[in-house]
């Protein structure tokens, strides 16, 4: 009796992960080949796999490693060239290093053209013997390429990775534009992800040791600032850069208020907090004997920047009054329980701009800072779509994703491969940044 495991590949050009032309890292008139193979039913203990191209008029790419997780062997293969007779082999491996299933496709690719075929991974009896079941996971599916993104797979849930993806950051923020942006301080990046494509845009890259990333919210502008006090600008529509001002000292952390700059360095009495006007790079206010941030967020209907102090104790939750038109710096303020209440990152303010929430899962007023109620639950990172909460947090070596109520009822709980990172909502679709063992990201897009 031969036993099968009929399993699906998604092939992702122009679709799950990017458009027709070549992604970072990839050749001109290629294109990606993703693969997602559910293993439910596995018998067999799948706990890794492979995959690879070859073709008579190309050289051949792979074996590459692929992922086993949340019952479903996913992957991809990048810089696959246009052309007929394309051999897709994957192969599926116990514990004990065996090949328990293996299987290979025919297929043709098509620079921006879709395109479908499927597999089927055939049982190695040998490895993996008989046992009165018949191990069918009896799983059909498709695979394609190019042309209009499919259809996420796994429920509504599309997963990006890849090498491009292979890099740590330190913060990340979202425009309205649906740009993710990443500053990736290793290599003096920020990093952009656009979410409609699903490709990487030019990054923008900076000069040596830049320490901070400000974004615009309408993604009009980035900036960076290095060690010293520099600041640069960088323009998403050409990705040029150019000097944009000089603070006293290193400029710590940063965001755009309207018009302005708000940014905090290290000179004066304690810290300086102070504006920048965007379009002439002019300071224009400043006020020392000031706290530095750890967690910051800008309040457009409040006209307020809310921080979560740093370097001194007890910490406590700030407020800094900002005129975004005219350019001017009220008094900063904390809250009045200074240091009463446990204030770990983030600091997110809530969709109303009525109060902002700390990673403890407490809120907080945003008019005076005083205590508004608790989640009961802490975080790593918080989103808001509807009447419903995300939060995410590690457990082990998975993310948890937990959906709350308006009345912070735990609806549901969900779990994602490796370490929670930052979650965001964008049209419709909730972003979920994980960062897997070997120090890769994956960026999943789940359907609301």
């Amino acid at each position: 009796m031969r036993v099968v495991a009929r399993a699906a590949l998604l092939w992702a050009a122009c679709g799950v992960l990017g458009a027709c032309q070549a992604g970072v890292g990839e050749q001109a008139n290629t294109e990606v080949i993703r693969m997602r193979i559910p293993l439910t039913g596995d018998v067999c203990g799948v706990v890794s796999a492979d995959a690879s191209v070859s073709a008579i008029d190309m050289t051949p790419i792979g074996p590459v490693a692929l992922e086993v997780a949340d019952a479903a062997i996913t992957g991809r293969i990048p810089s696959v060239p246009a052309g007929t007779g394309r051999k897709v082999q994957v192969s599926a491996y116990n514990t004990a290093g065996l090949e328990v299933y293996a299987g290979s496709t025919d297929v043709t690719v098509e620079a921006g053209s879709a395109v479908s075929a499927s597999i089927t991974l055939y049982r190695n009896t040998k490895n993996c013997p008989l046992t009165g079941s018949t191990g069918d996971i009896d799983i059909t599916g498709t695979l394609d390429t190019g042309g209009t993104p499919p259809p996420p797979a796994d429920g509504g849930v599309v997963v990006l990775e890849g090498a491009e993806f292979a890099f740590t950051f330190e913060d990340a923020t979202l425009s309205n534009n649906g740009v993710l942006h990443f500053f990736d301080s290793t290599n003096e990046k920020i990093r952009r992800l656009d979410l409609t494509t699903h490709r990487f845009l030019p990054a923008f890259t900076g000069s040596a040791d830049a320490v901070s990333m400000a974004v615009a919210q309408d993604g009009s502008a980035a900036y960076l600032a290095y060690s010293g006090g520099r600041i640069d600008s960088f323009n998403p529509v050409d990705g040029s850069s150019r000097f944009f001002g000089a603070a006293p000292a290193t400029v710590s952390s940063m965001t755009v208020t309207g018009d302005y700059l708000f940014a905090i360095d290290g000179s004066g009495a304690w810290a300086t907090h102070a504006l920048y006007q965007r379009s002439t790079g002019a300071r224009v206010a400043s006020a020392e004997w000031r706290g530095t941030s750890r967690s910051m967020a800008y309040s457009p209907v409040n006209k307020r920047v809310y921080f979560l102090d740093s370097g001194v104790s007890p910490t406590d939750v700030n407020m800094v009054d900002v005129e975004p038109t005219t350019g001017t710096l009220g008094n900063e303020t904390d809250s009045p329980y200074h240091g009463s209440y446990s204030l770990p990152n983030p600091l997110r303010l809530l969709p109303d701009e009525s109060g902002v929430i700390v990673g403890s899962g407490l809120i907080f007023n945003a008019k005076d800072l005083t205590y508004r109620t608790s989640l009961g639950l802490s975080f790593q990172d918080i989103a808001f779509h509807g009447d419903r909460l995300y939060l995410i947090d590690t457990v082990g070596d998975m993310t948890q994703l937990r959906v709350l109520s308006s009345t912070f009822d735990i609806l549901s709980a969900q779990y994602y491969p490796g370490t929670a990172e930052r979650v965001f909502v964008y049209k419709n679709q909730l972003v979920l940044v994980t960062a897997g063992a070997s120090g890769g990201l994956q960026v999943r897009l789940i359907t609301l």
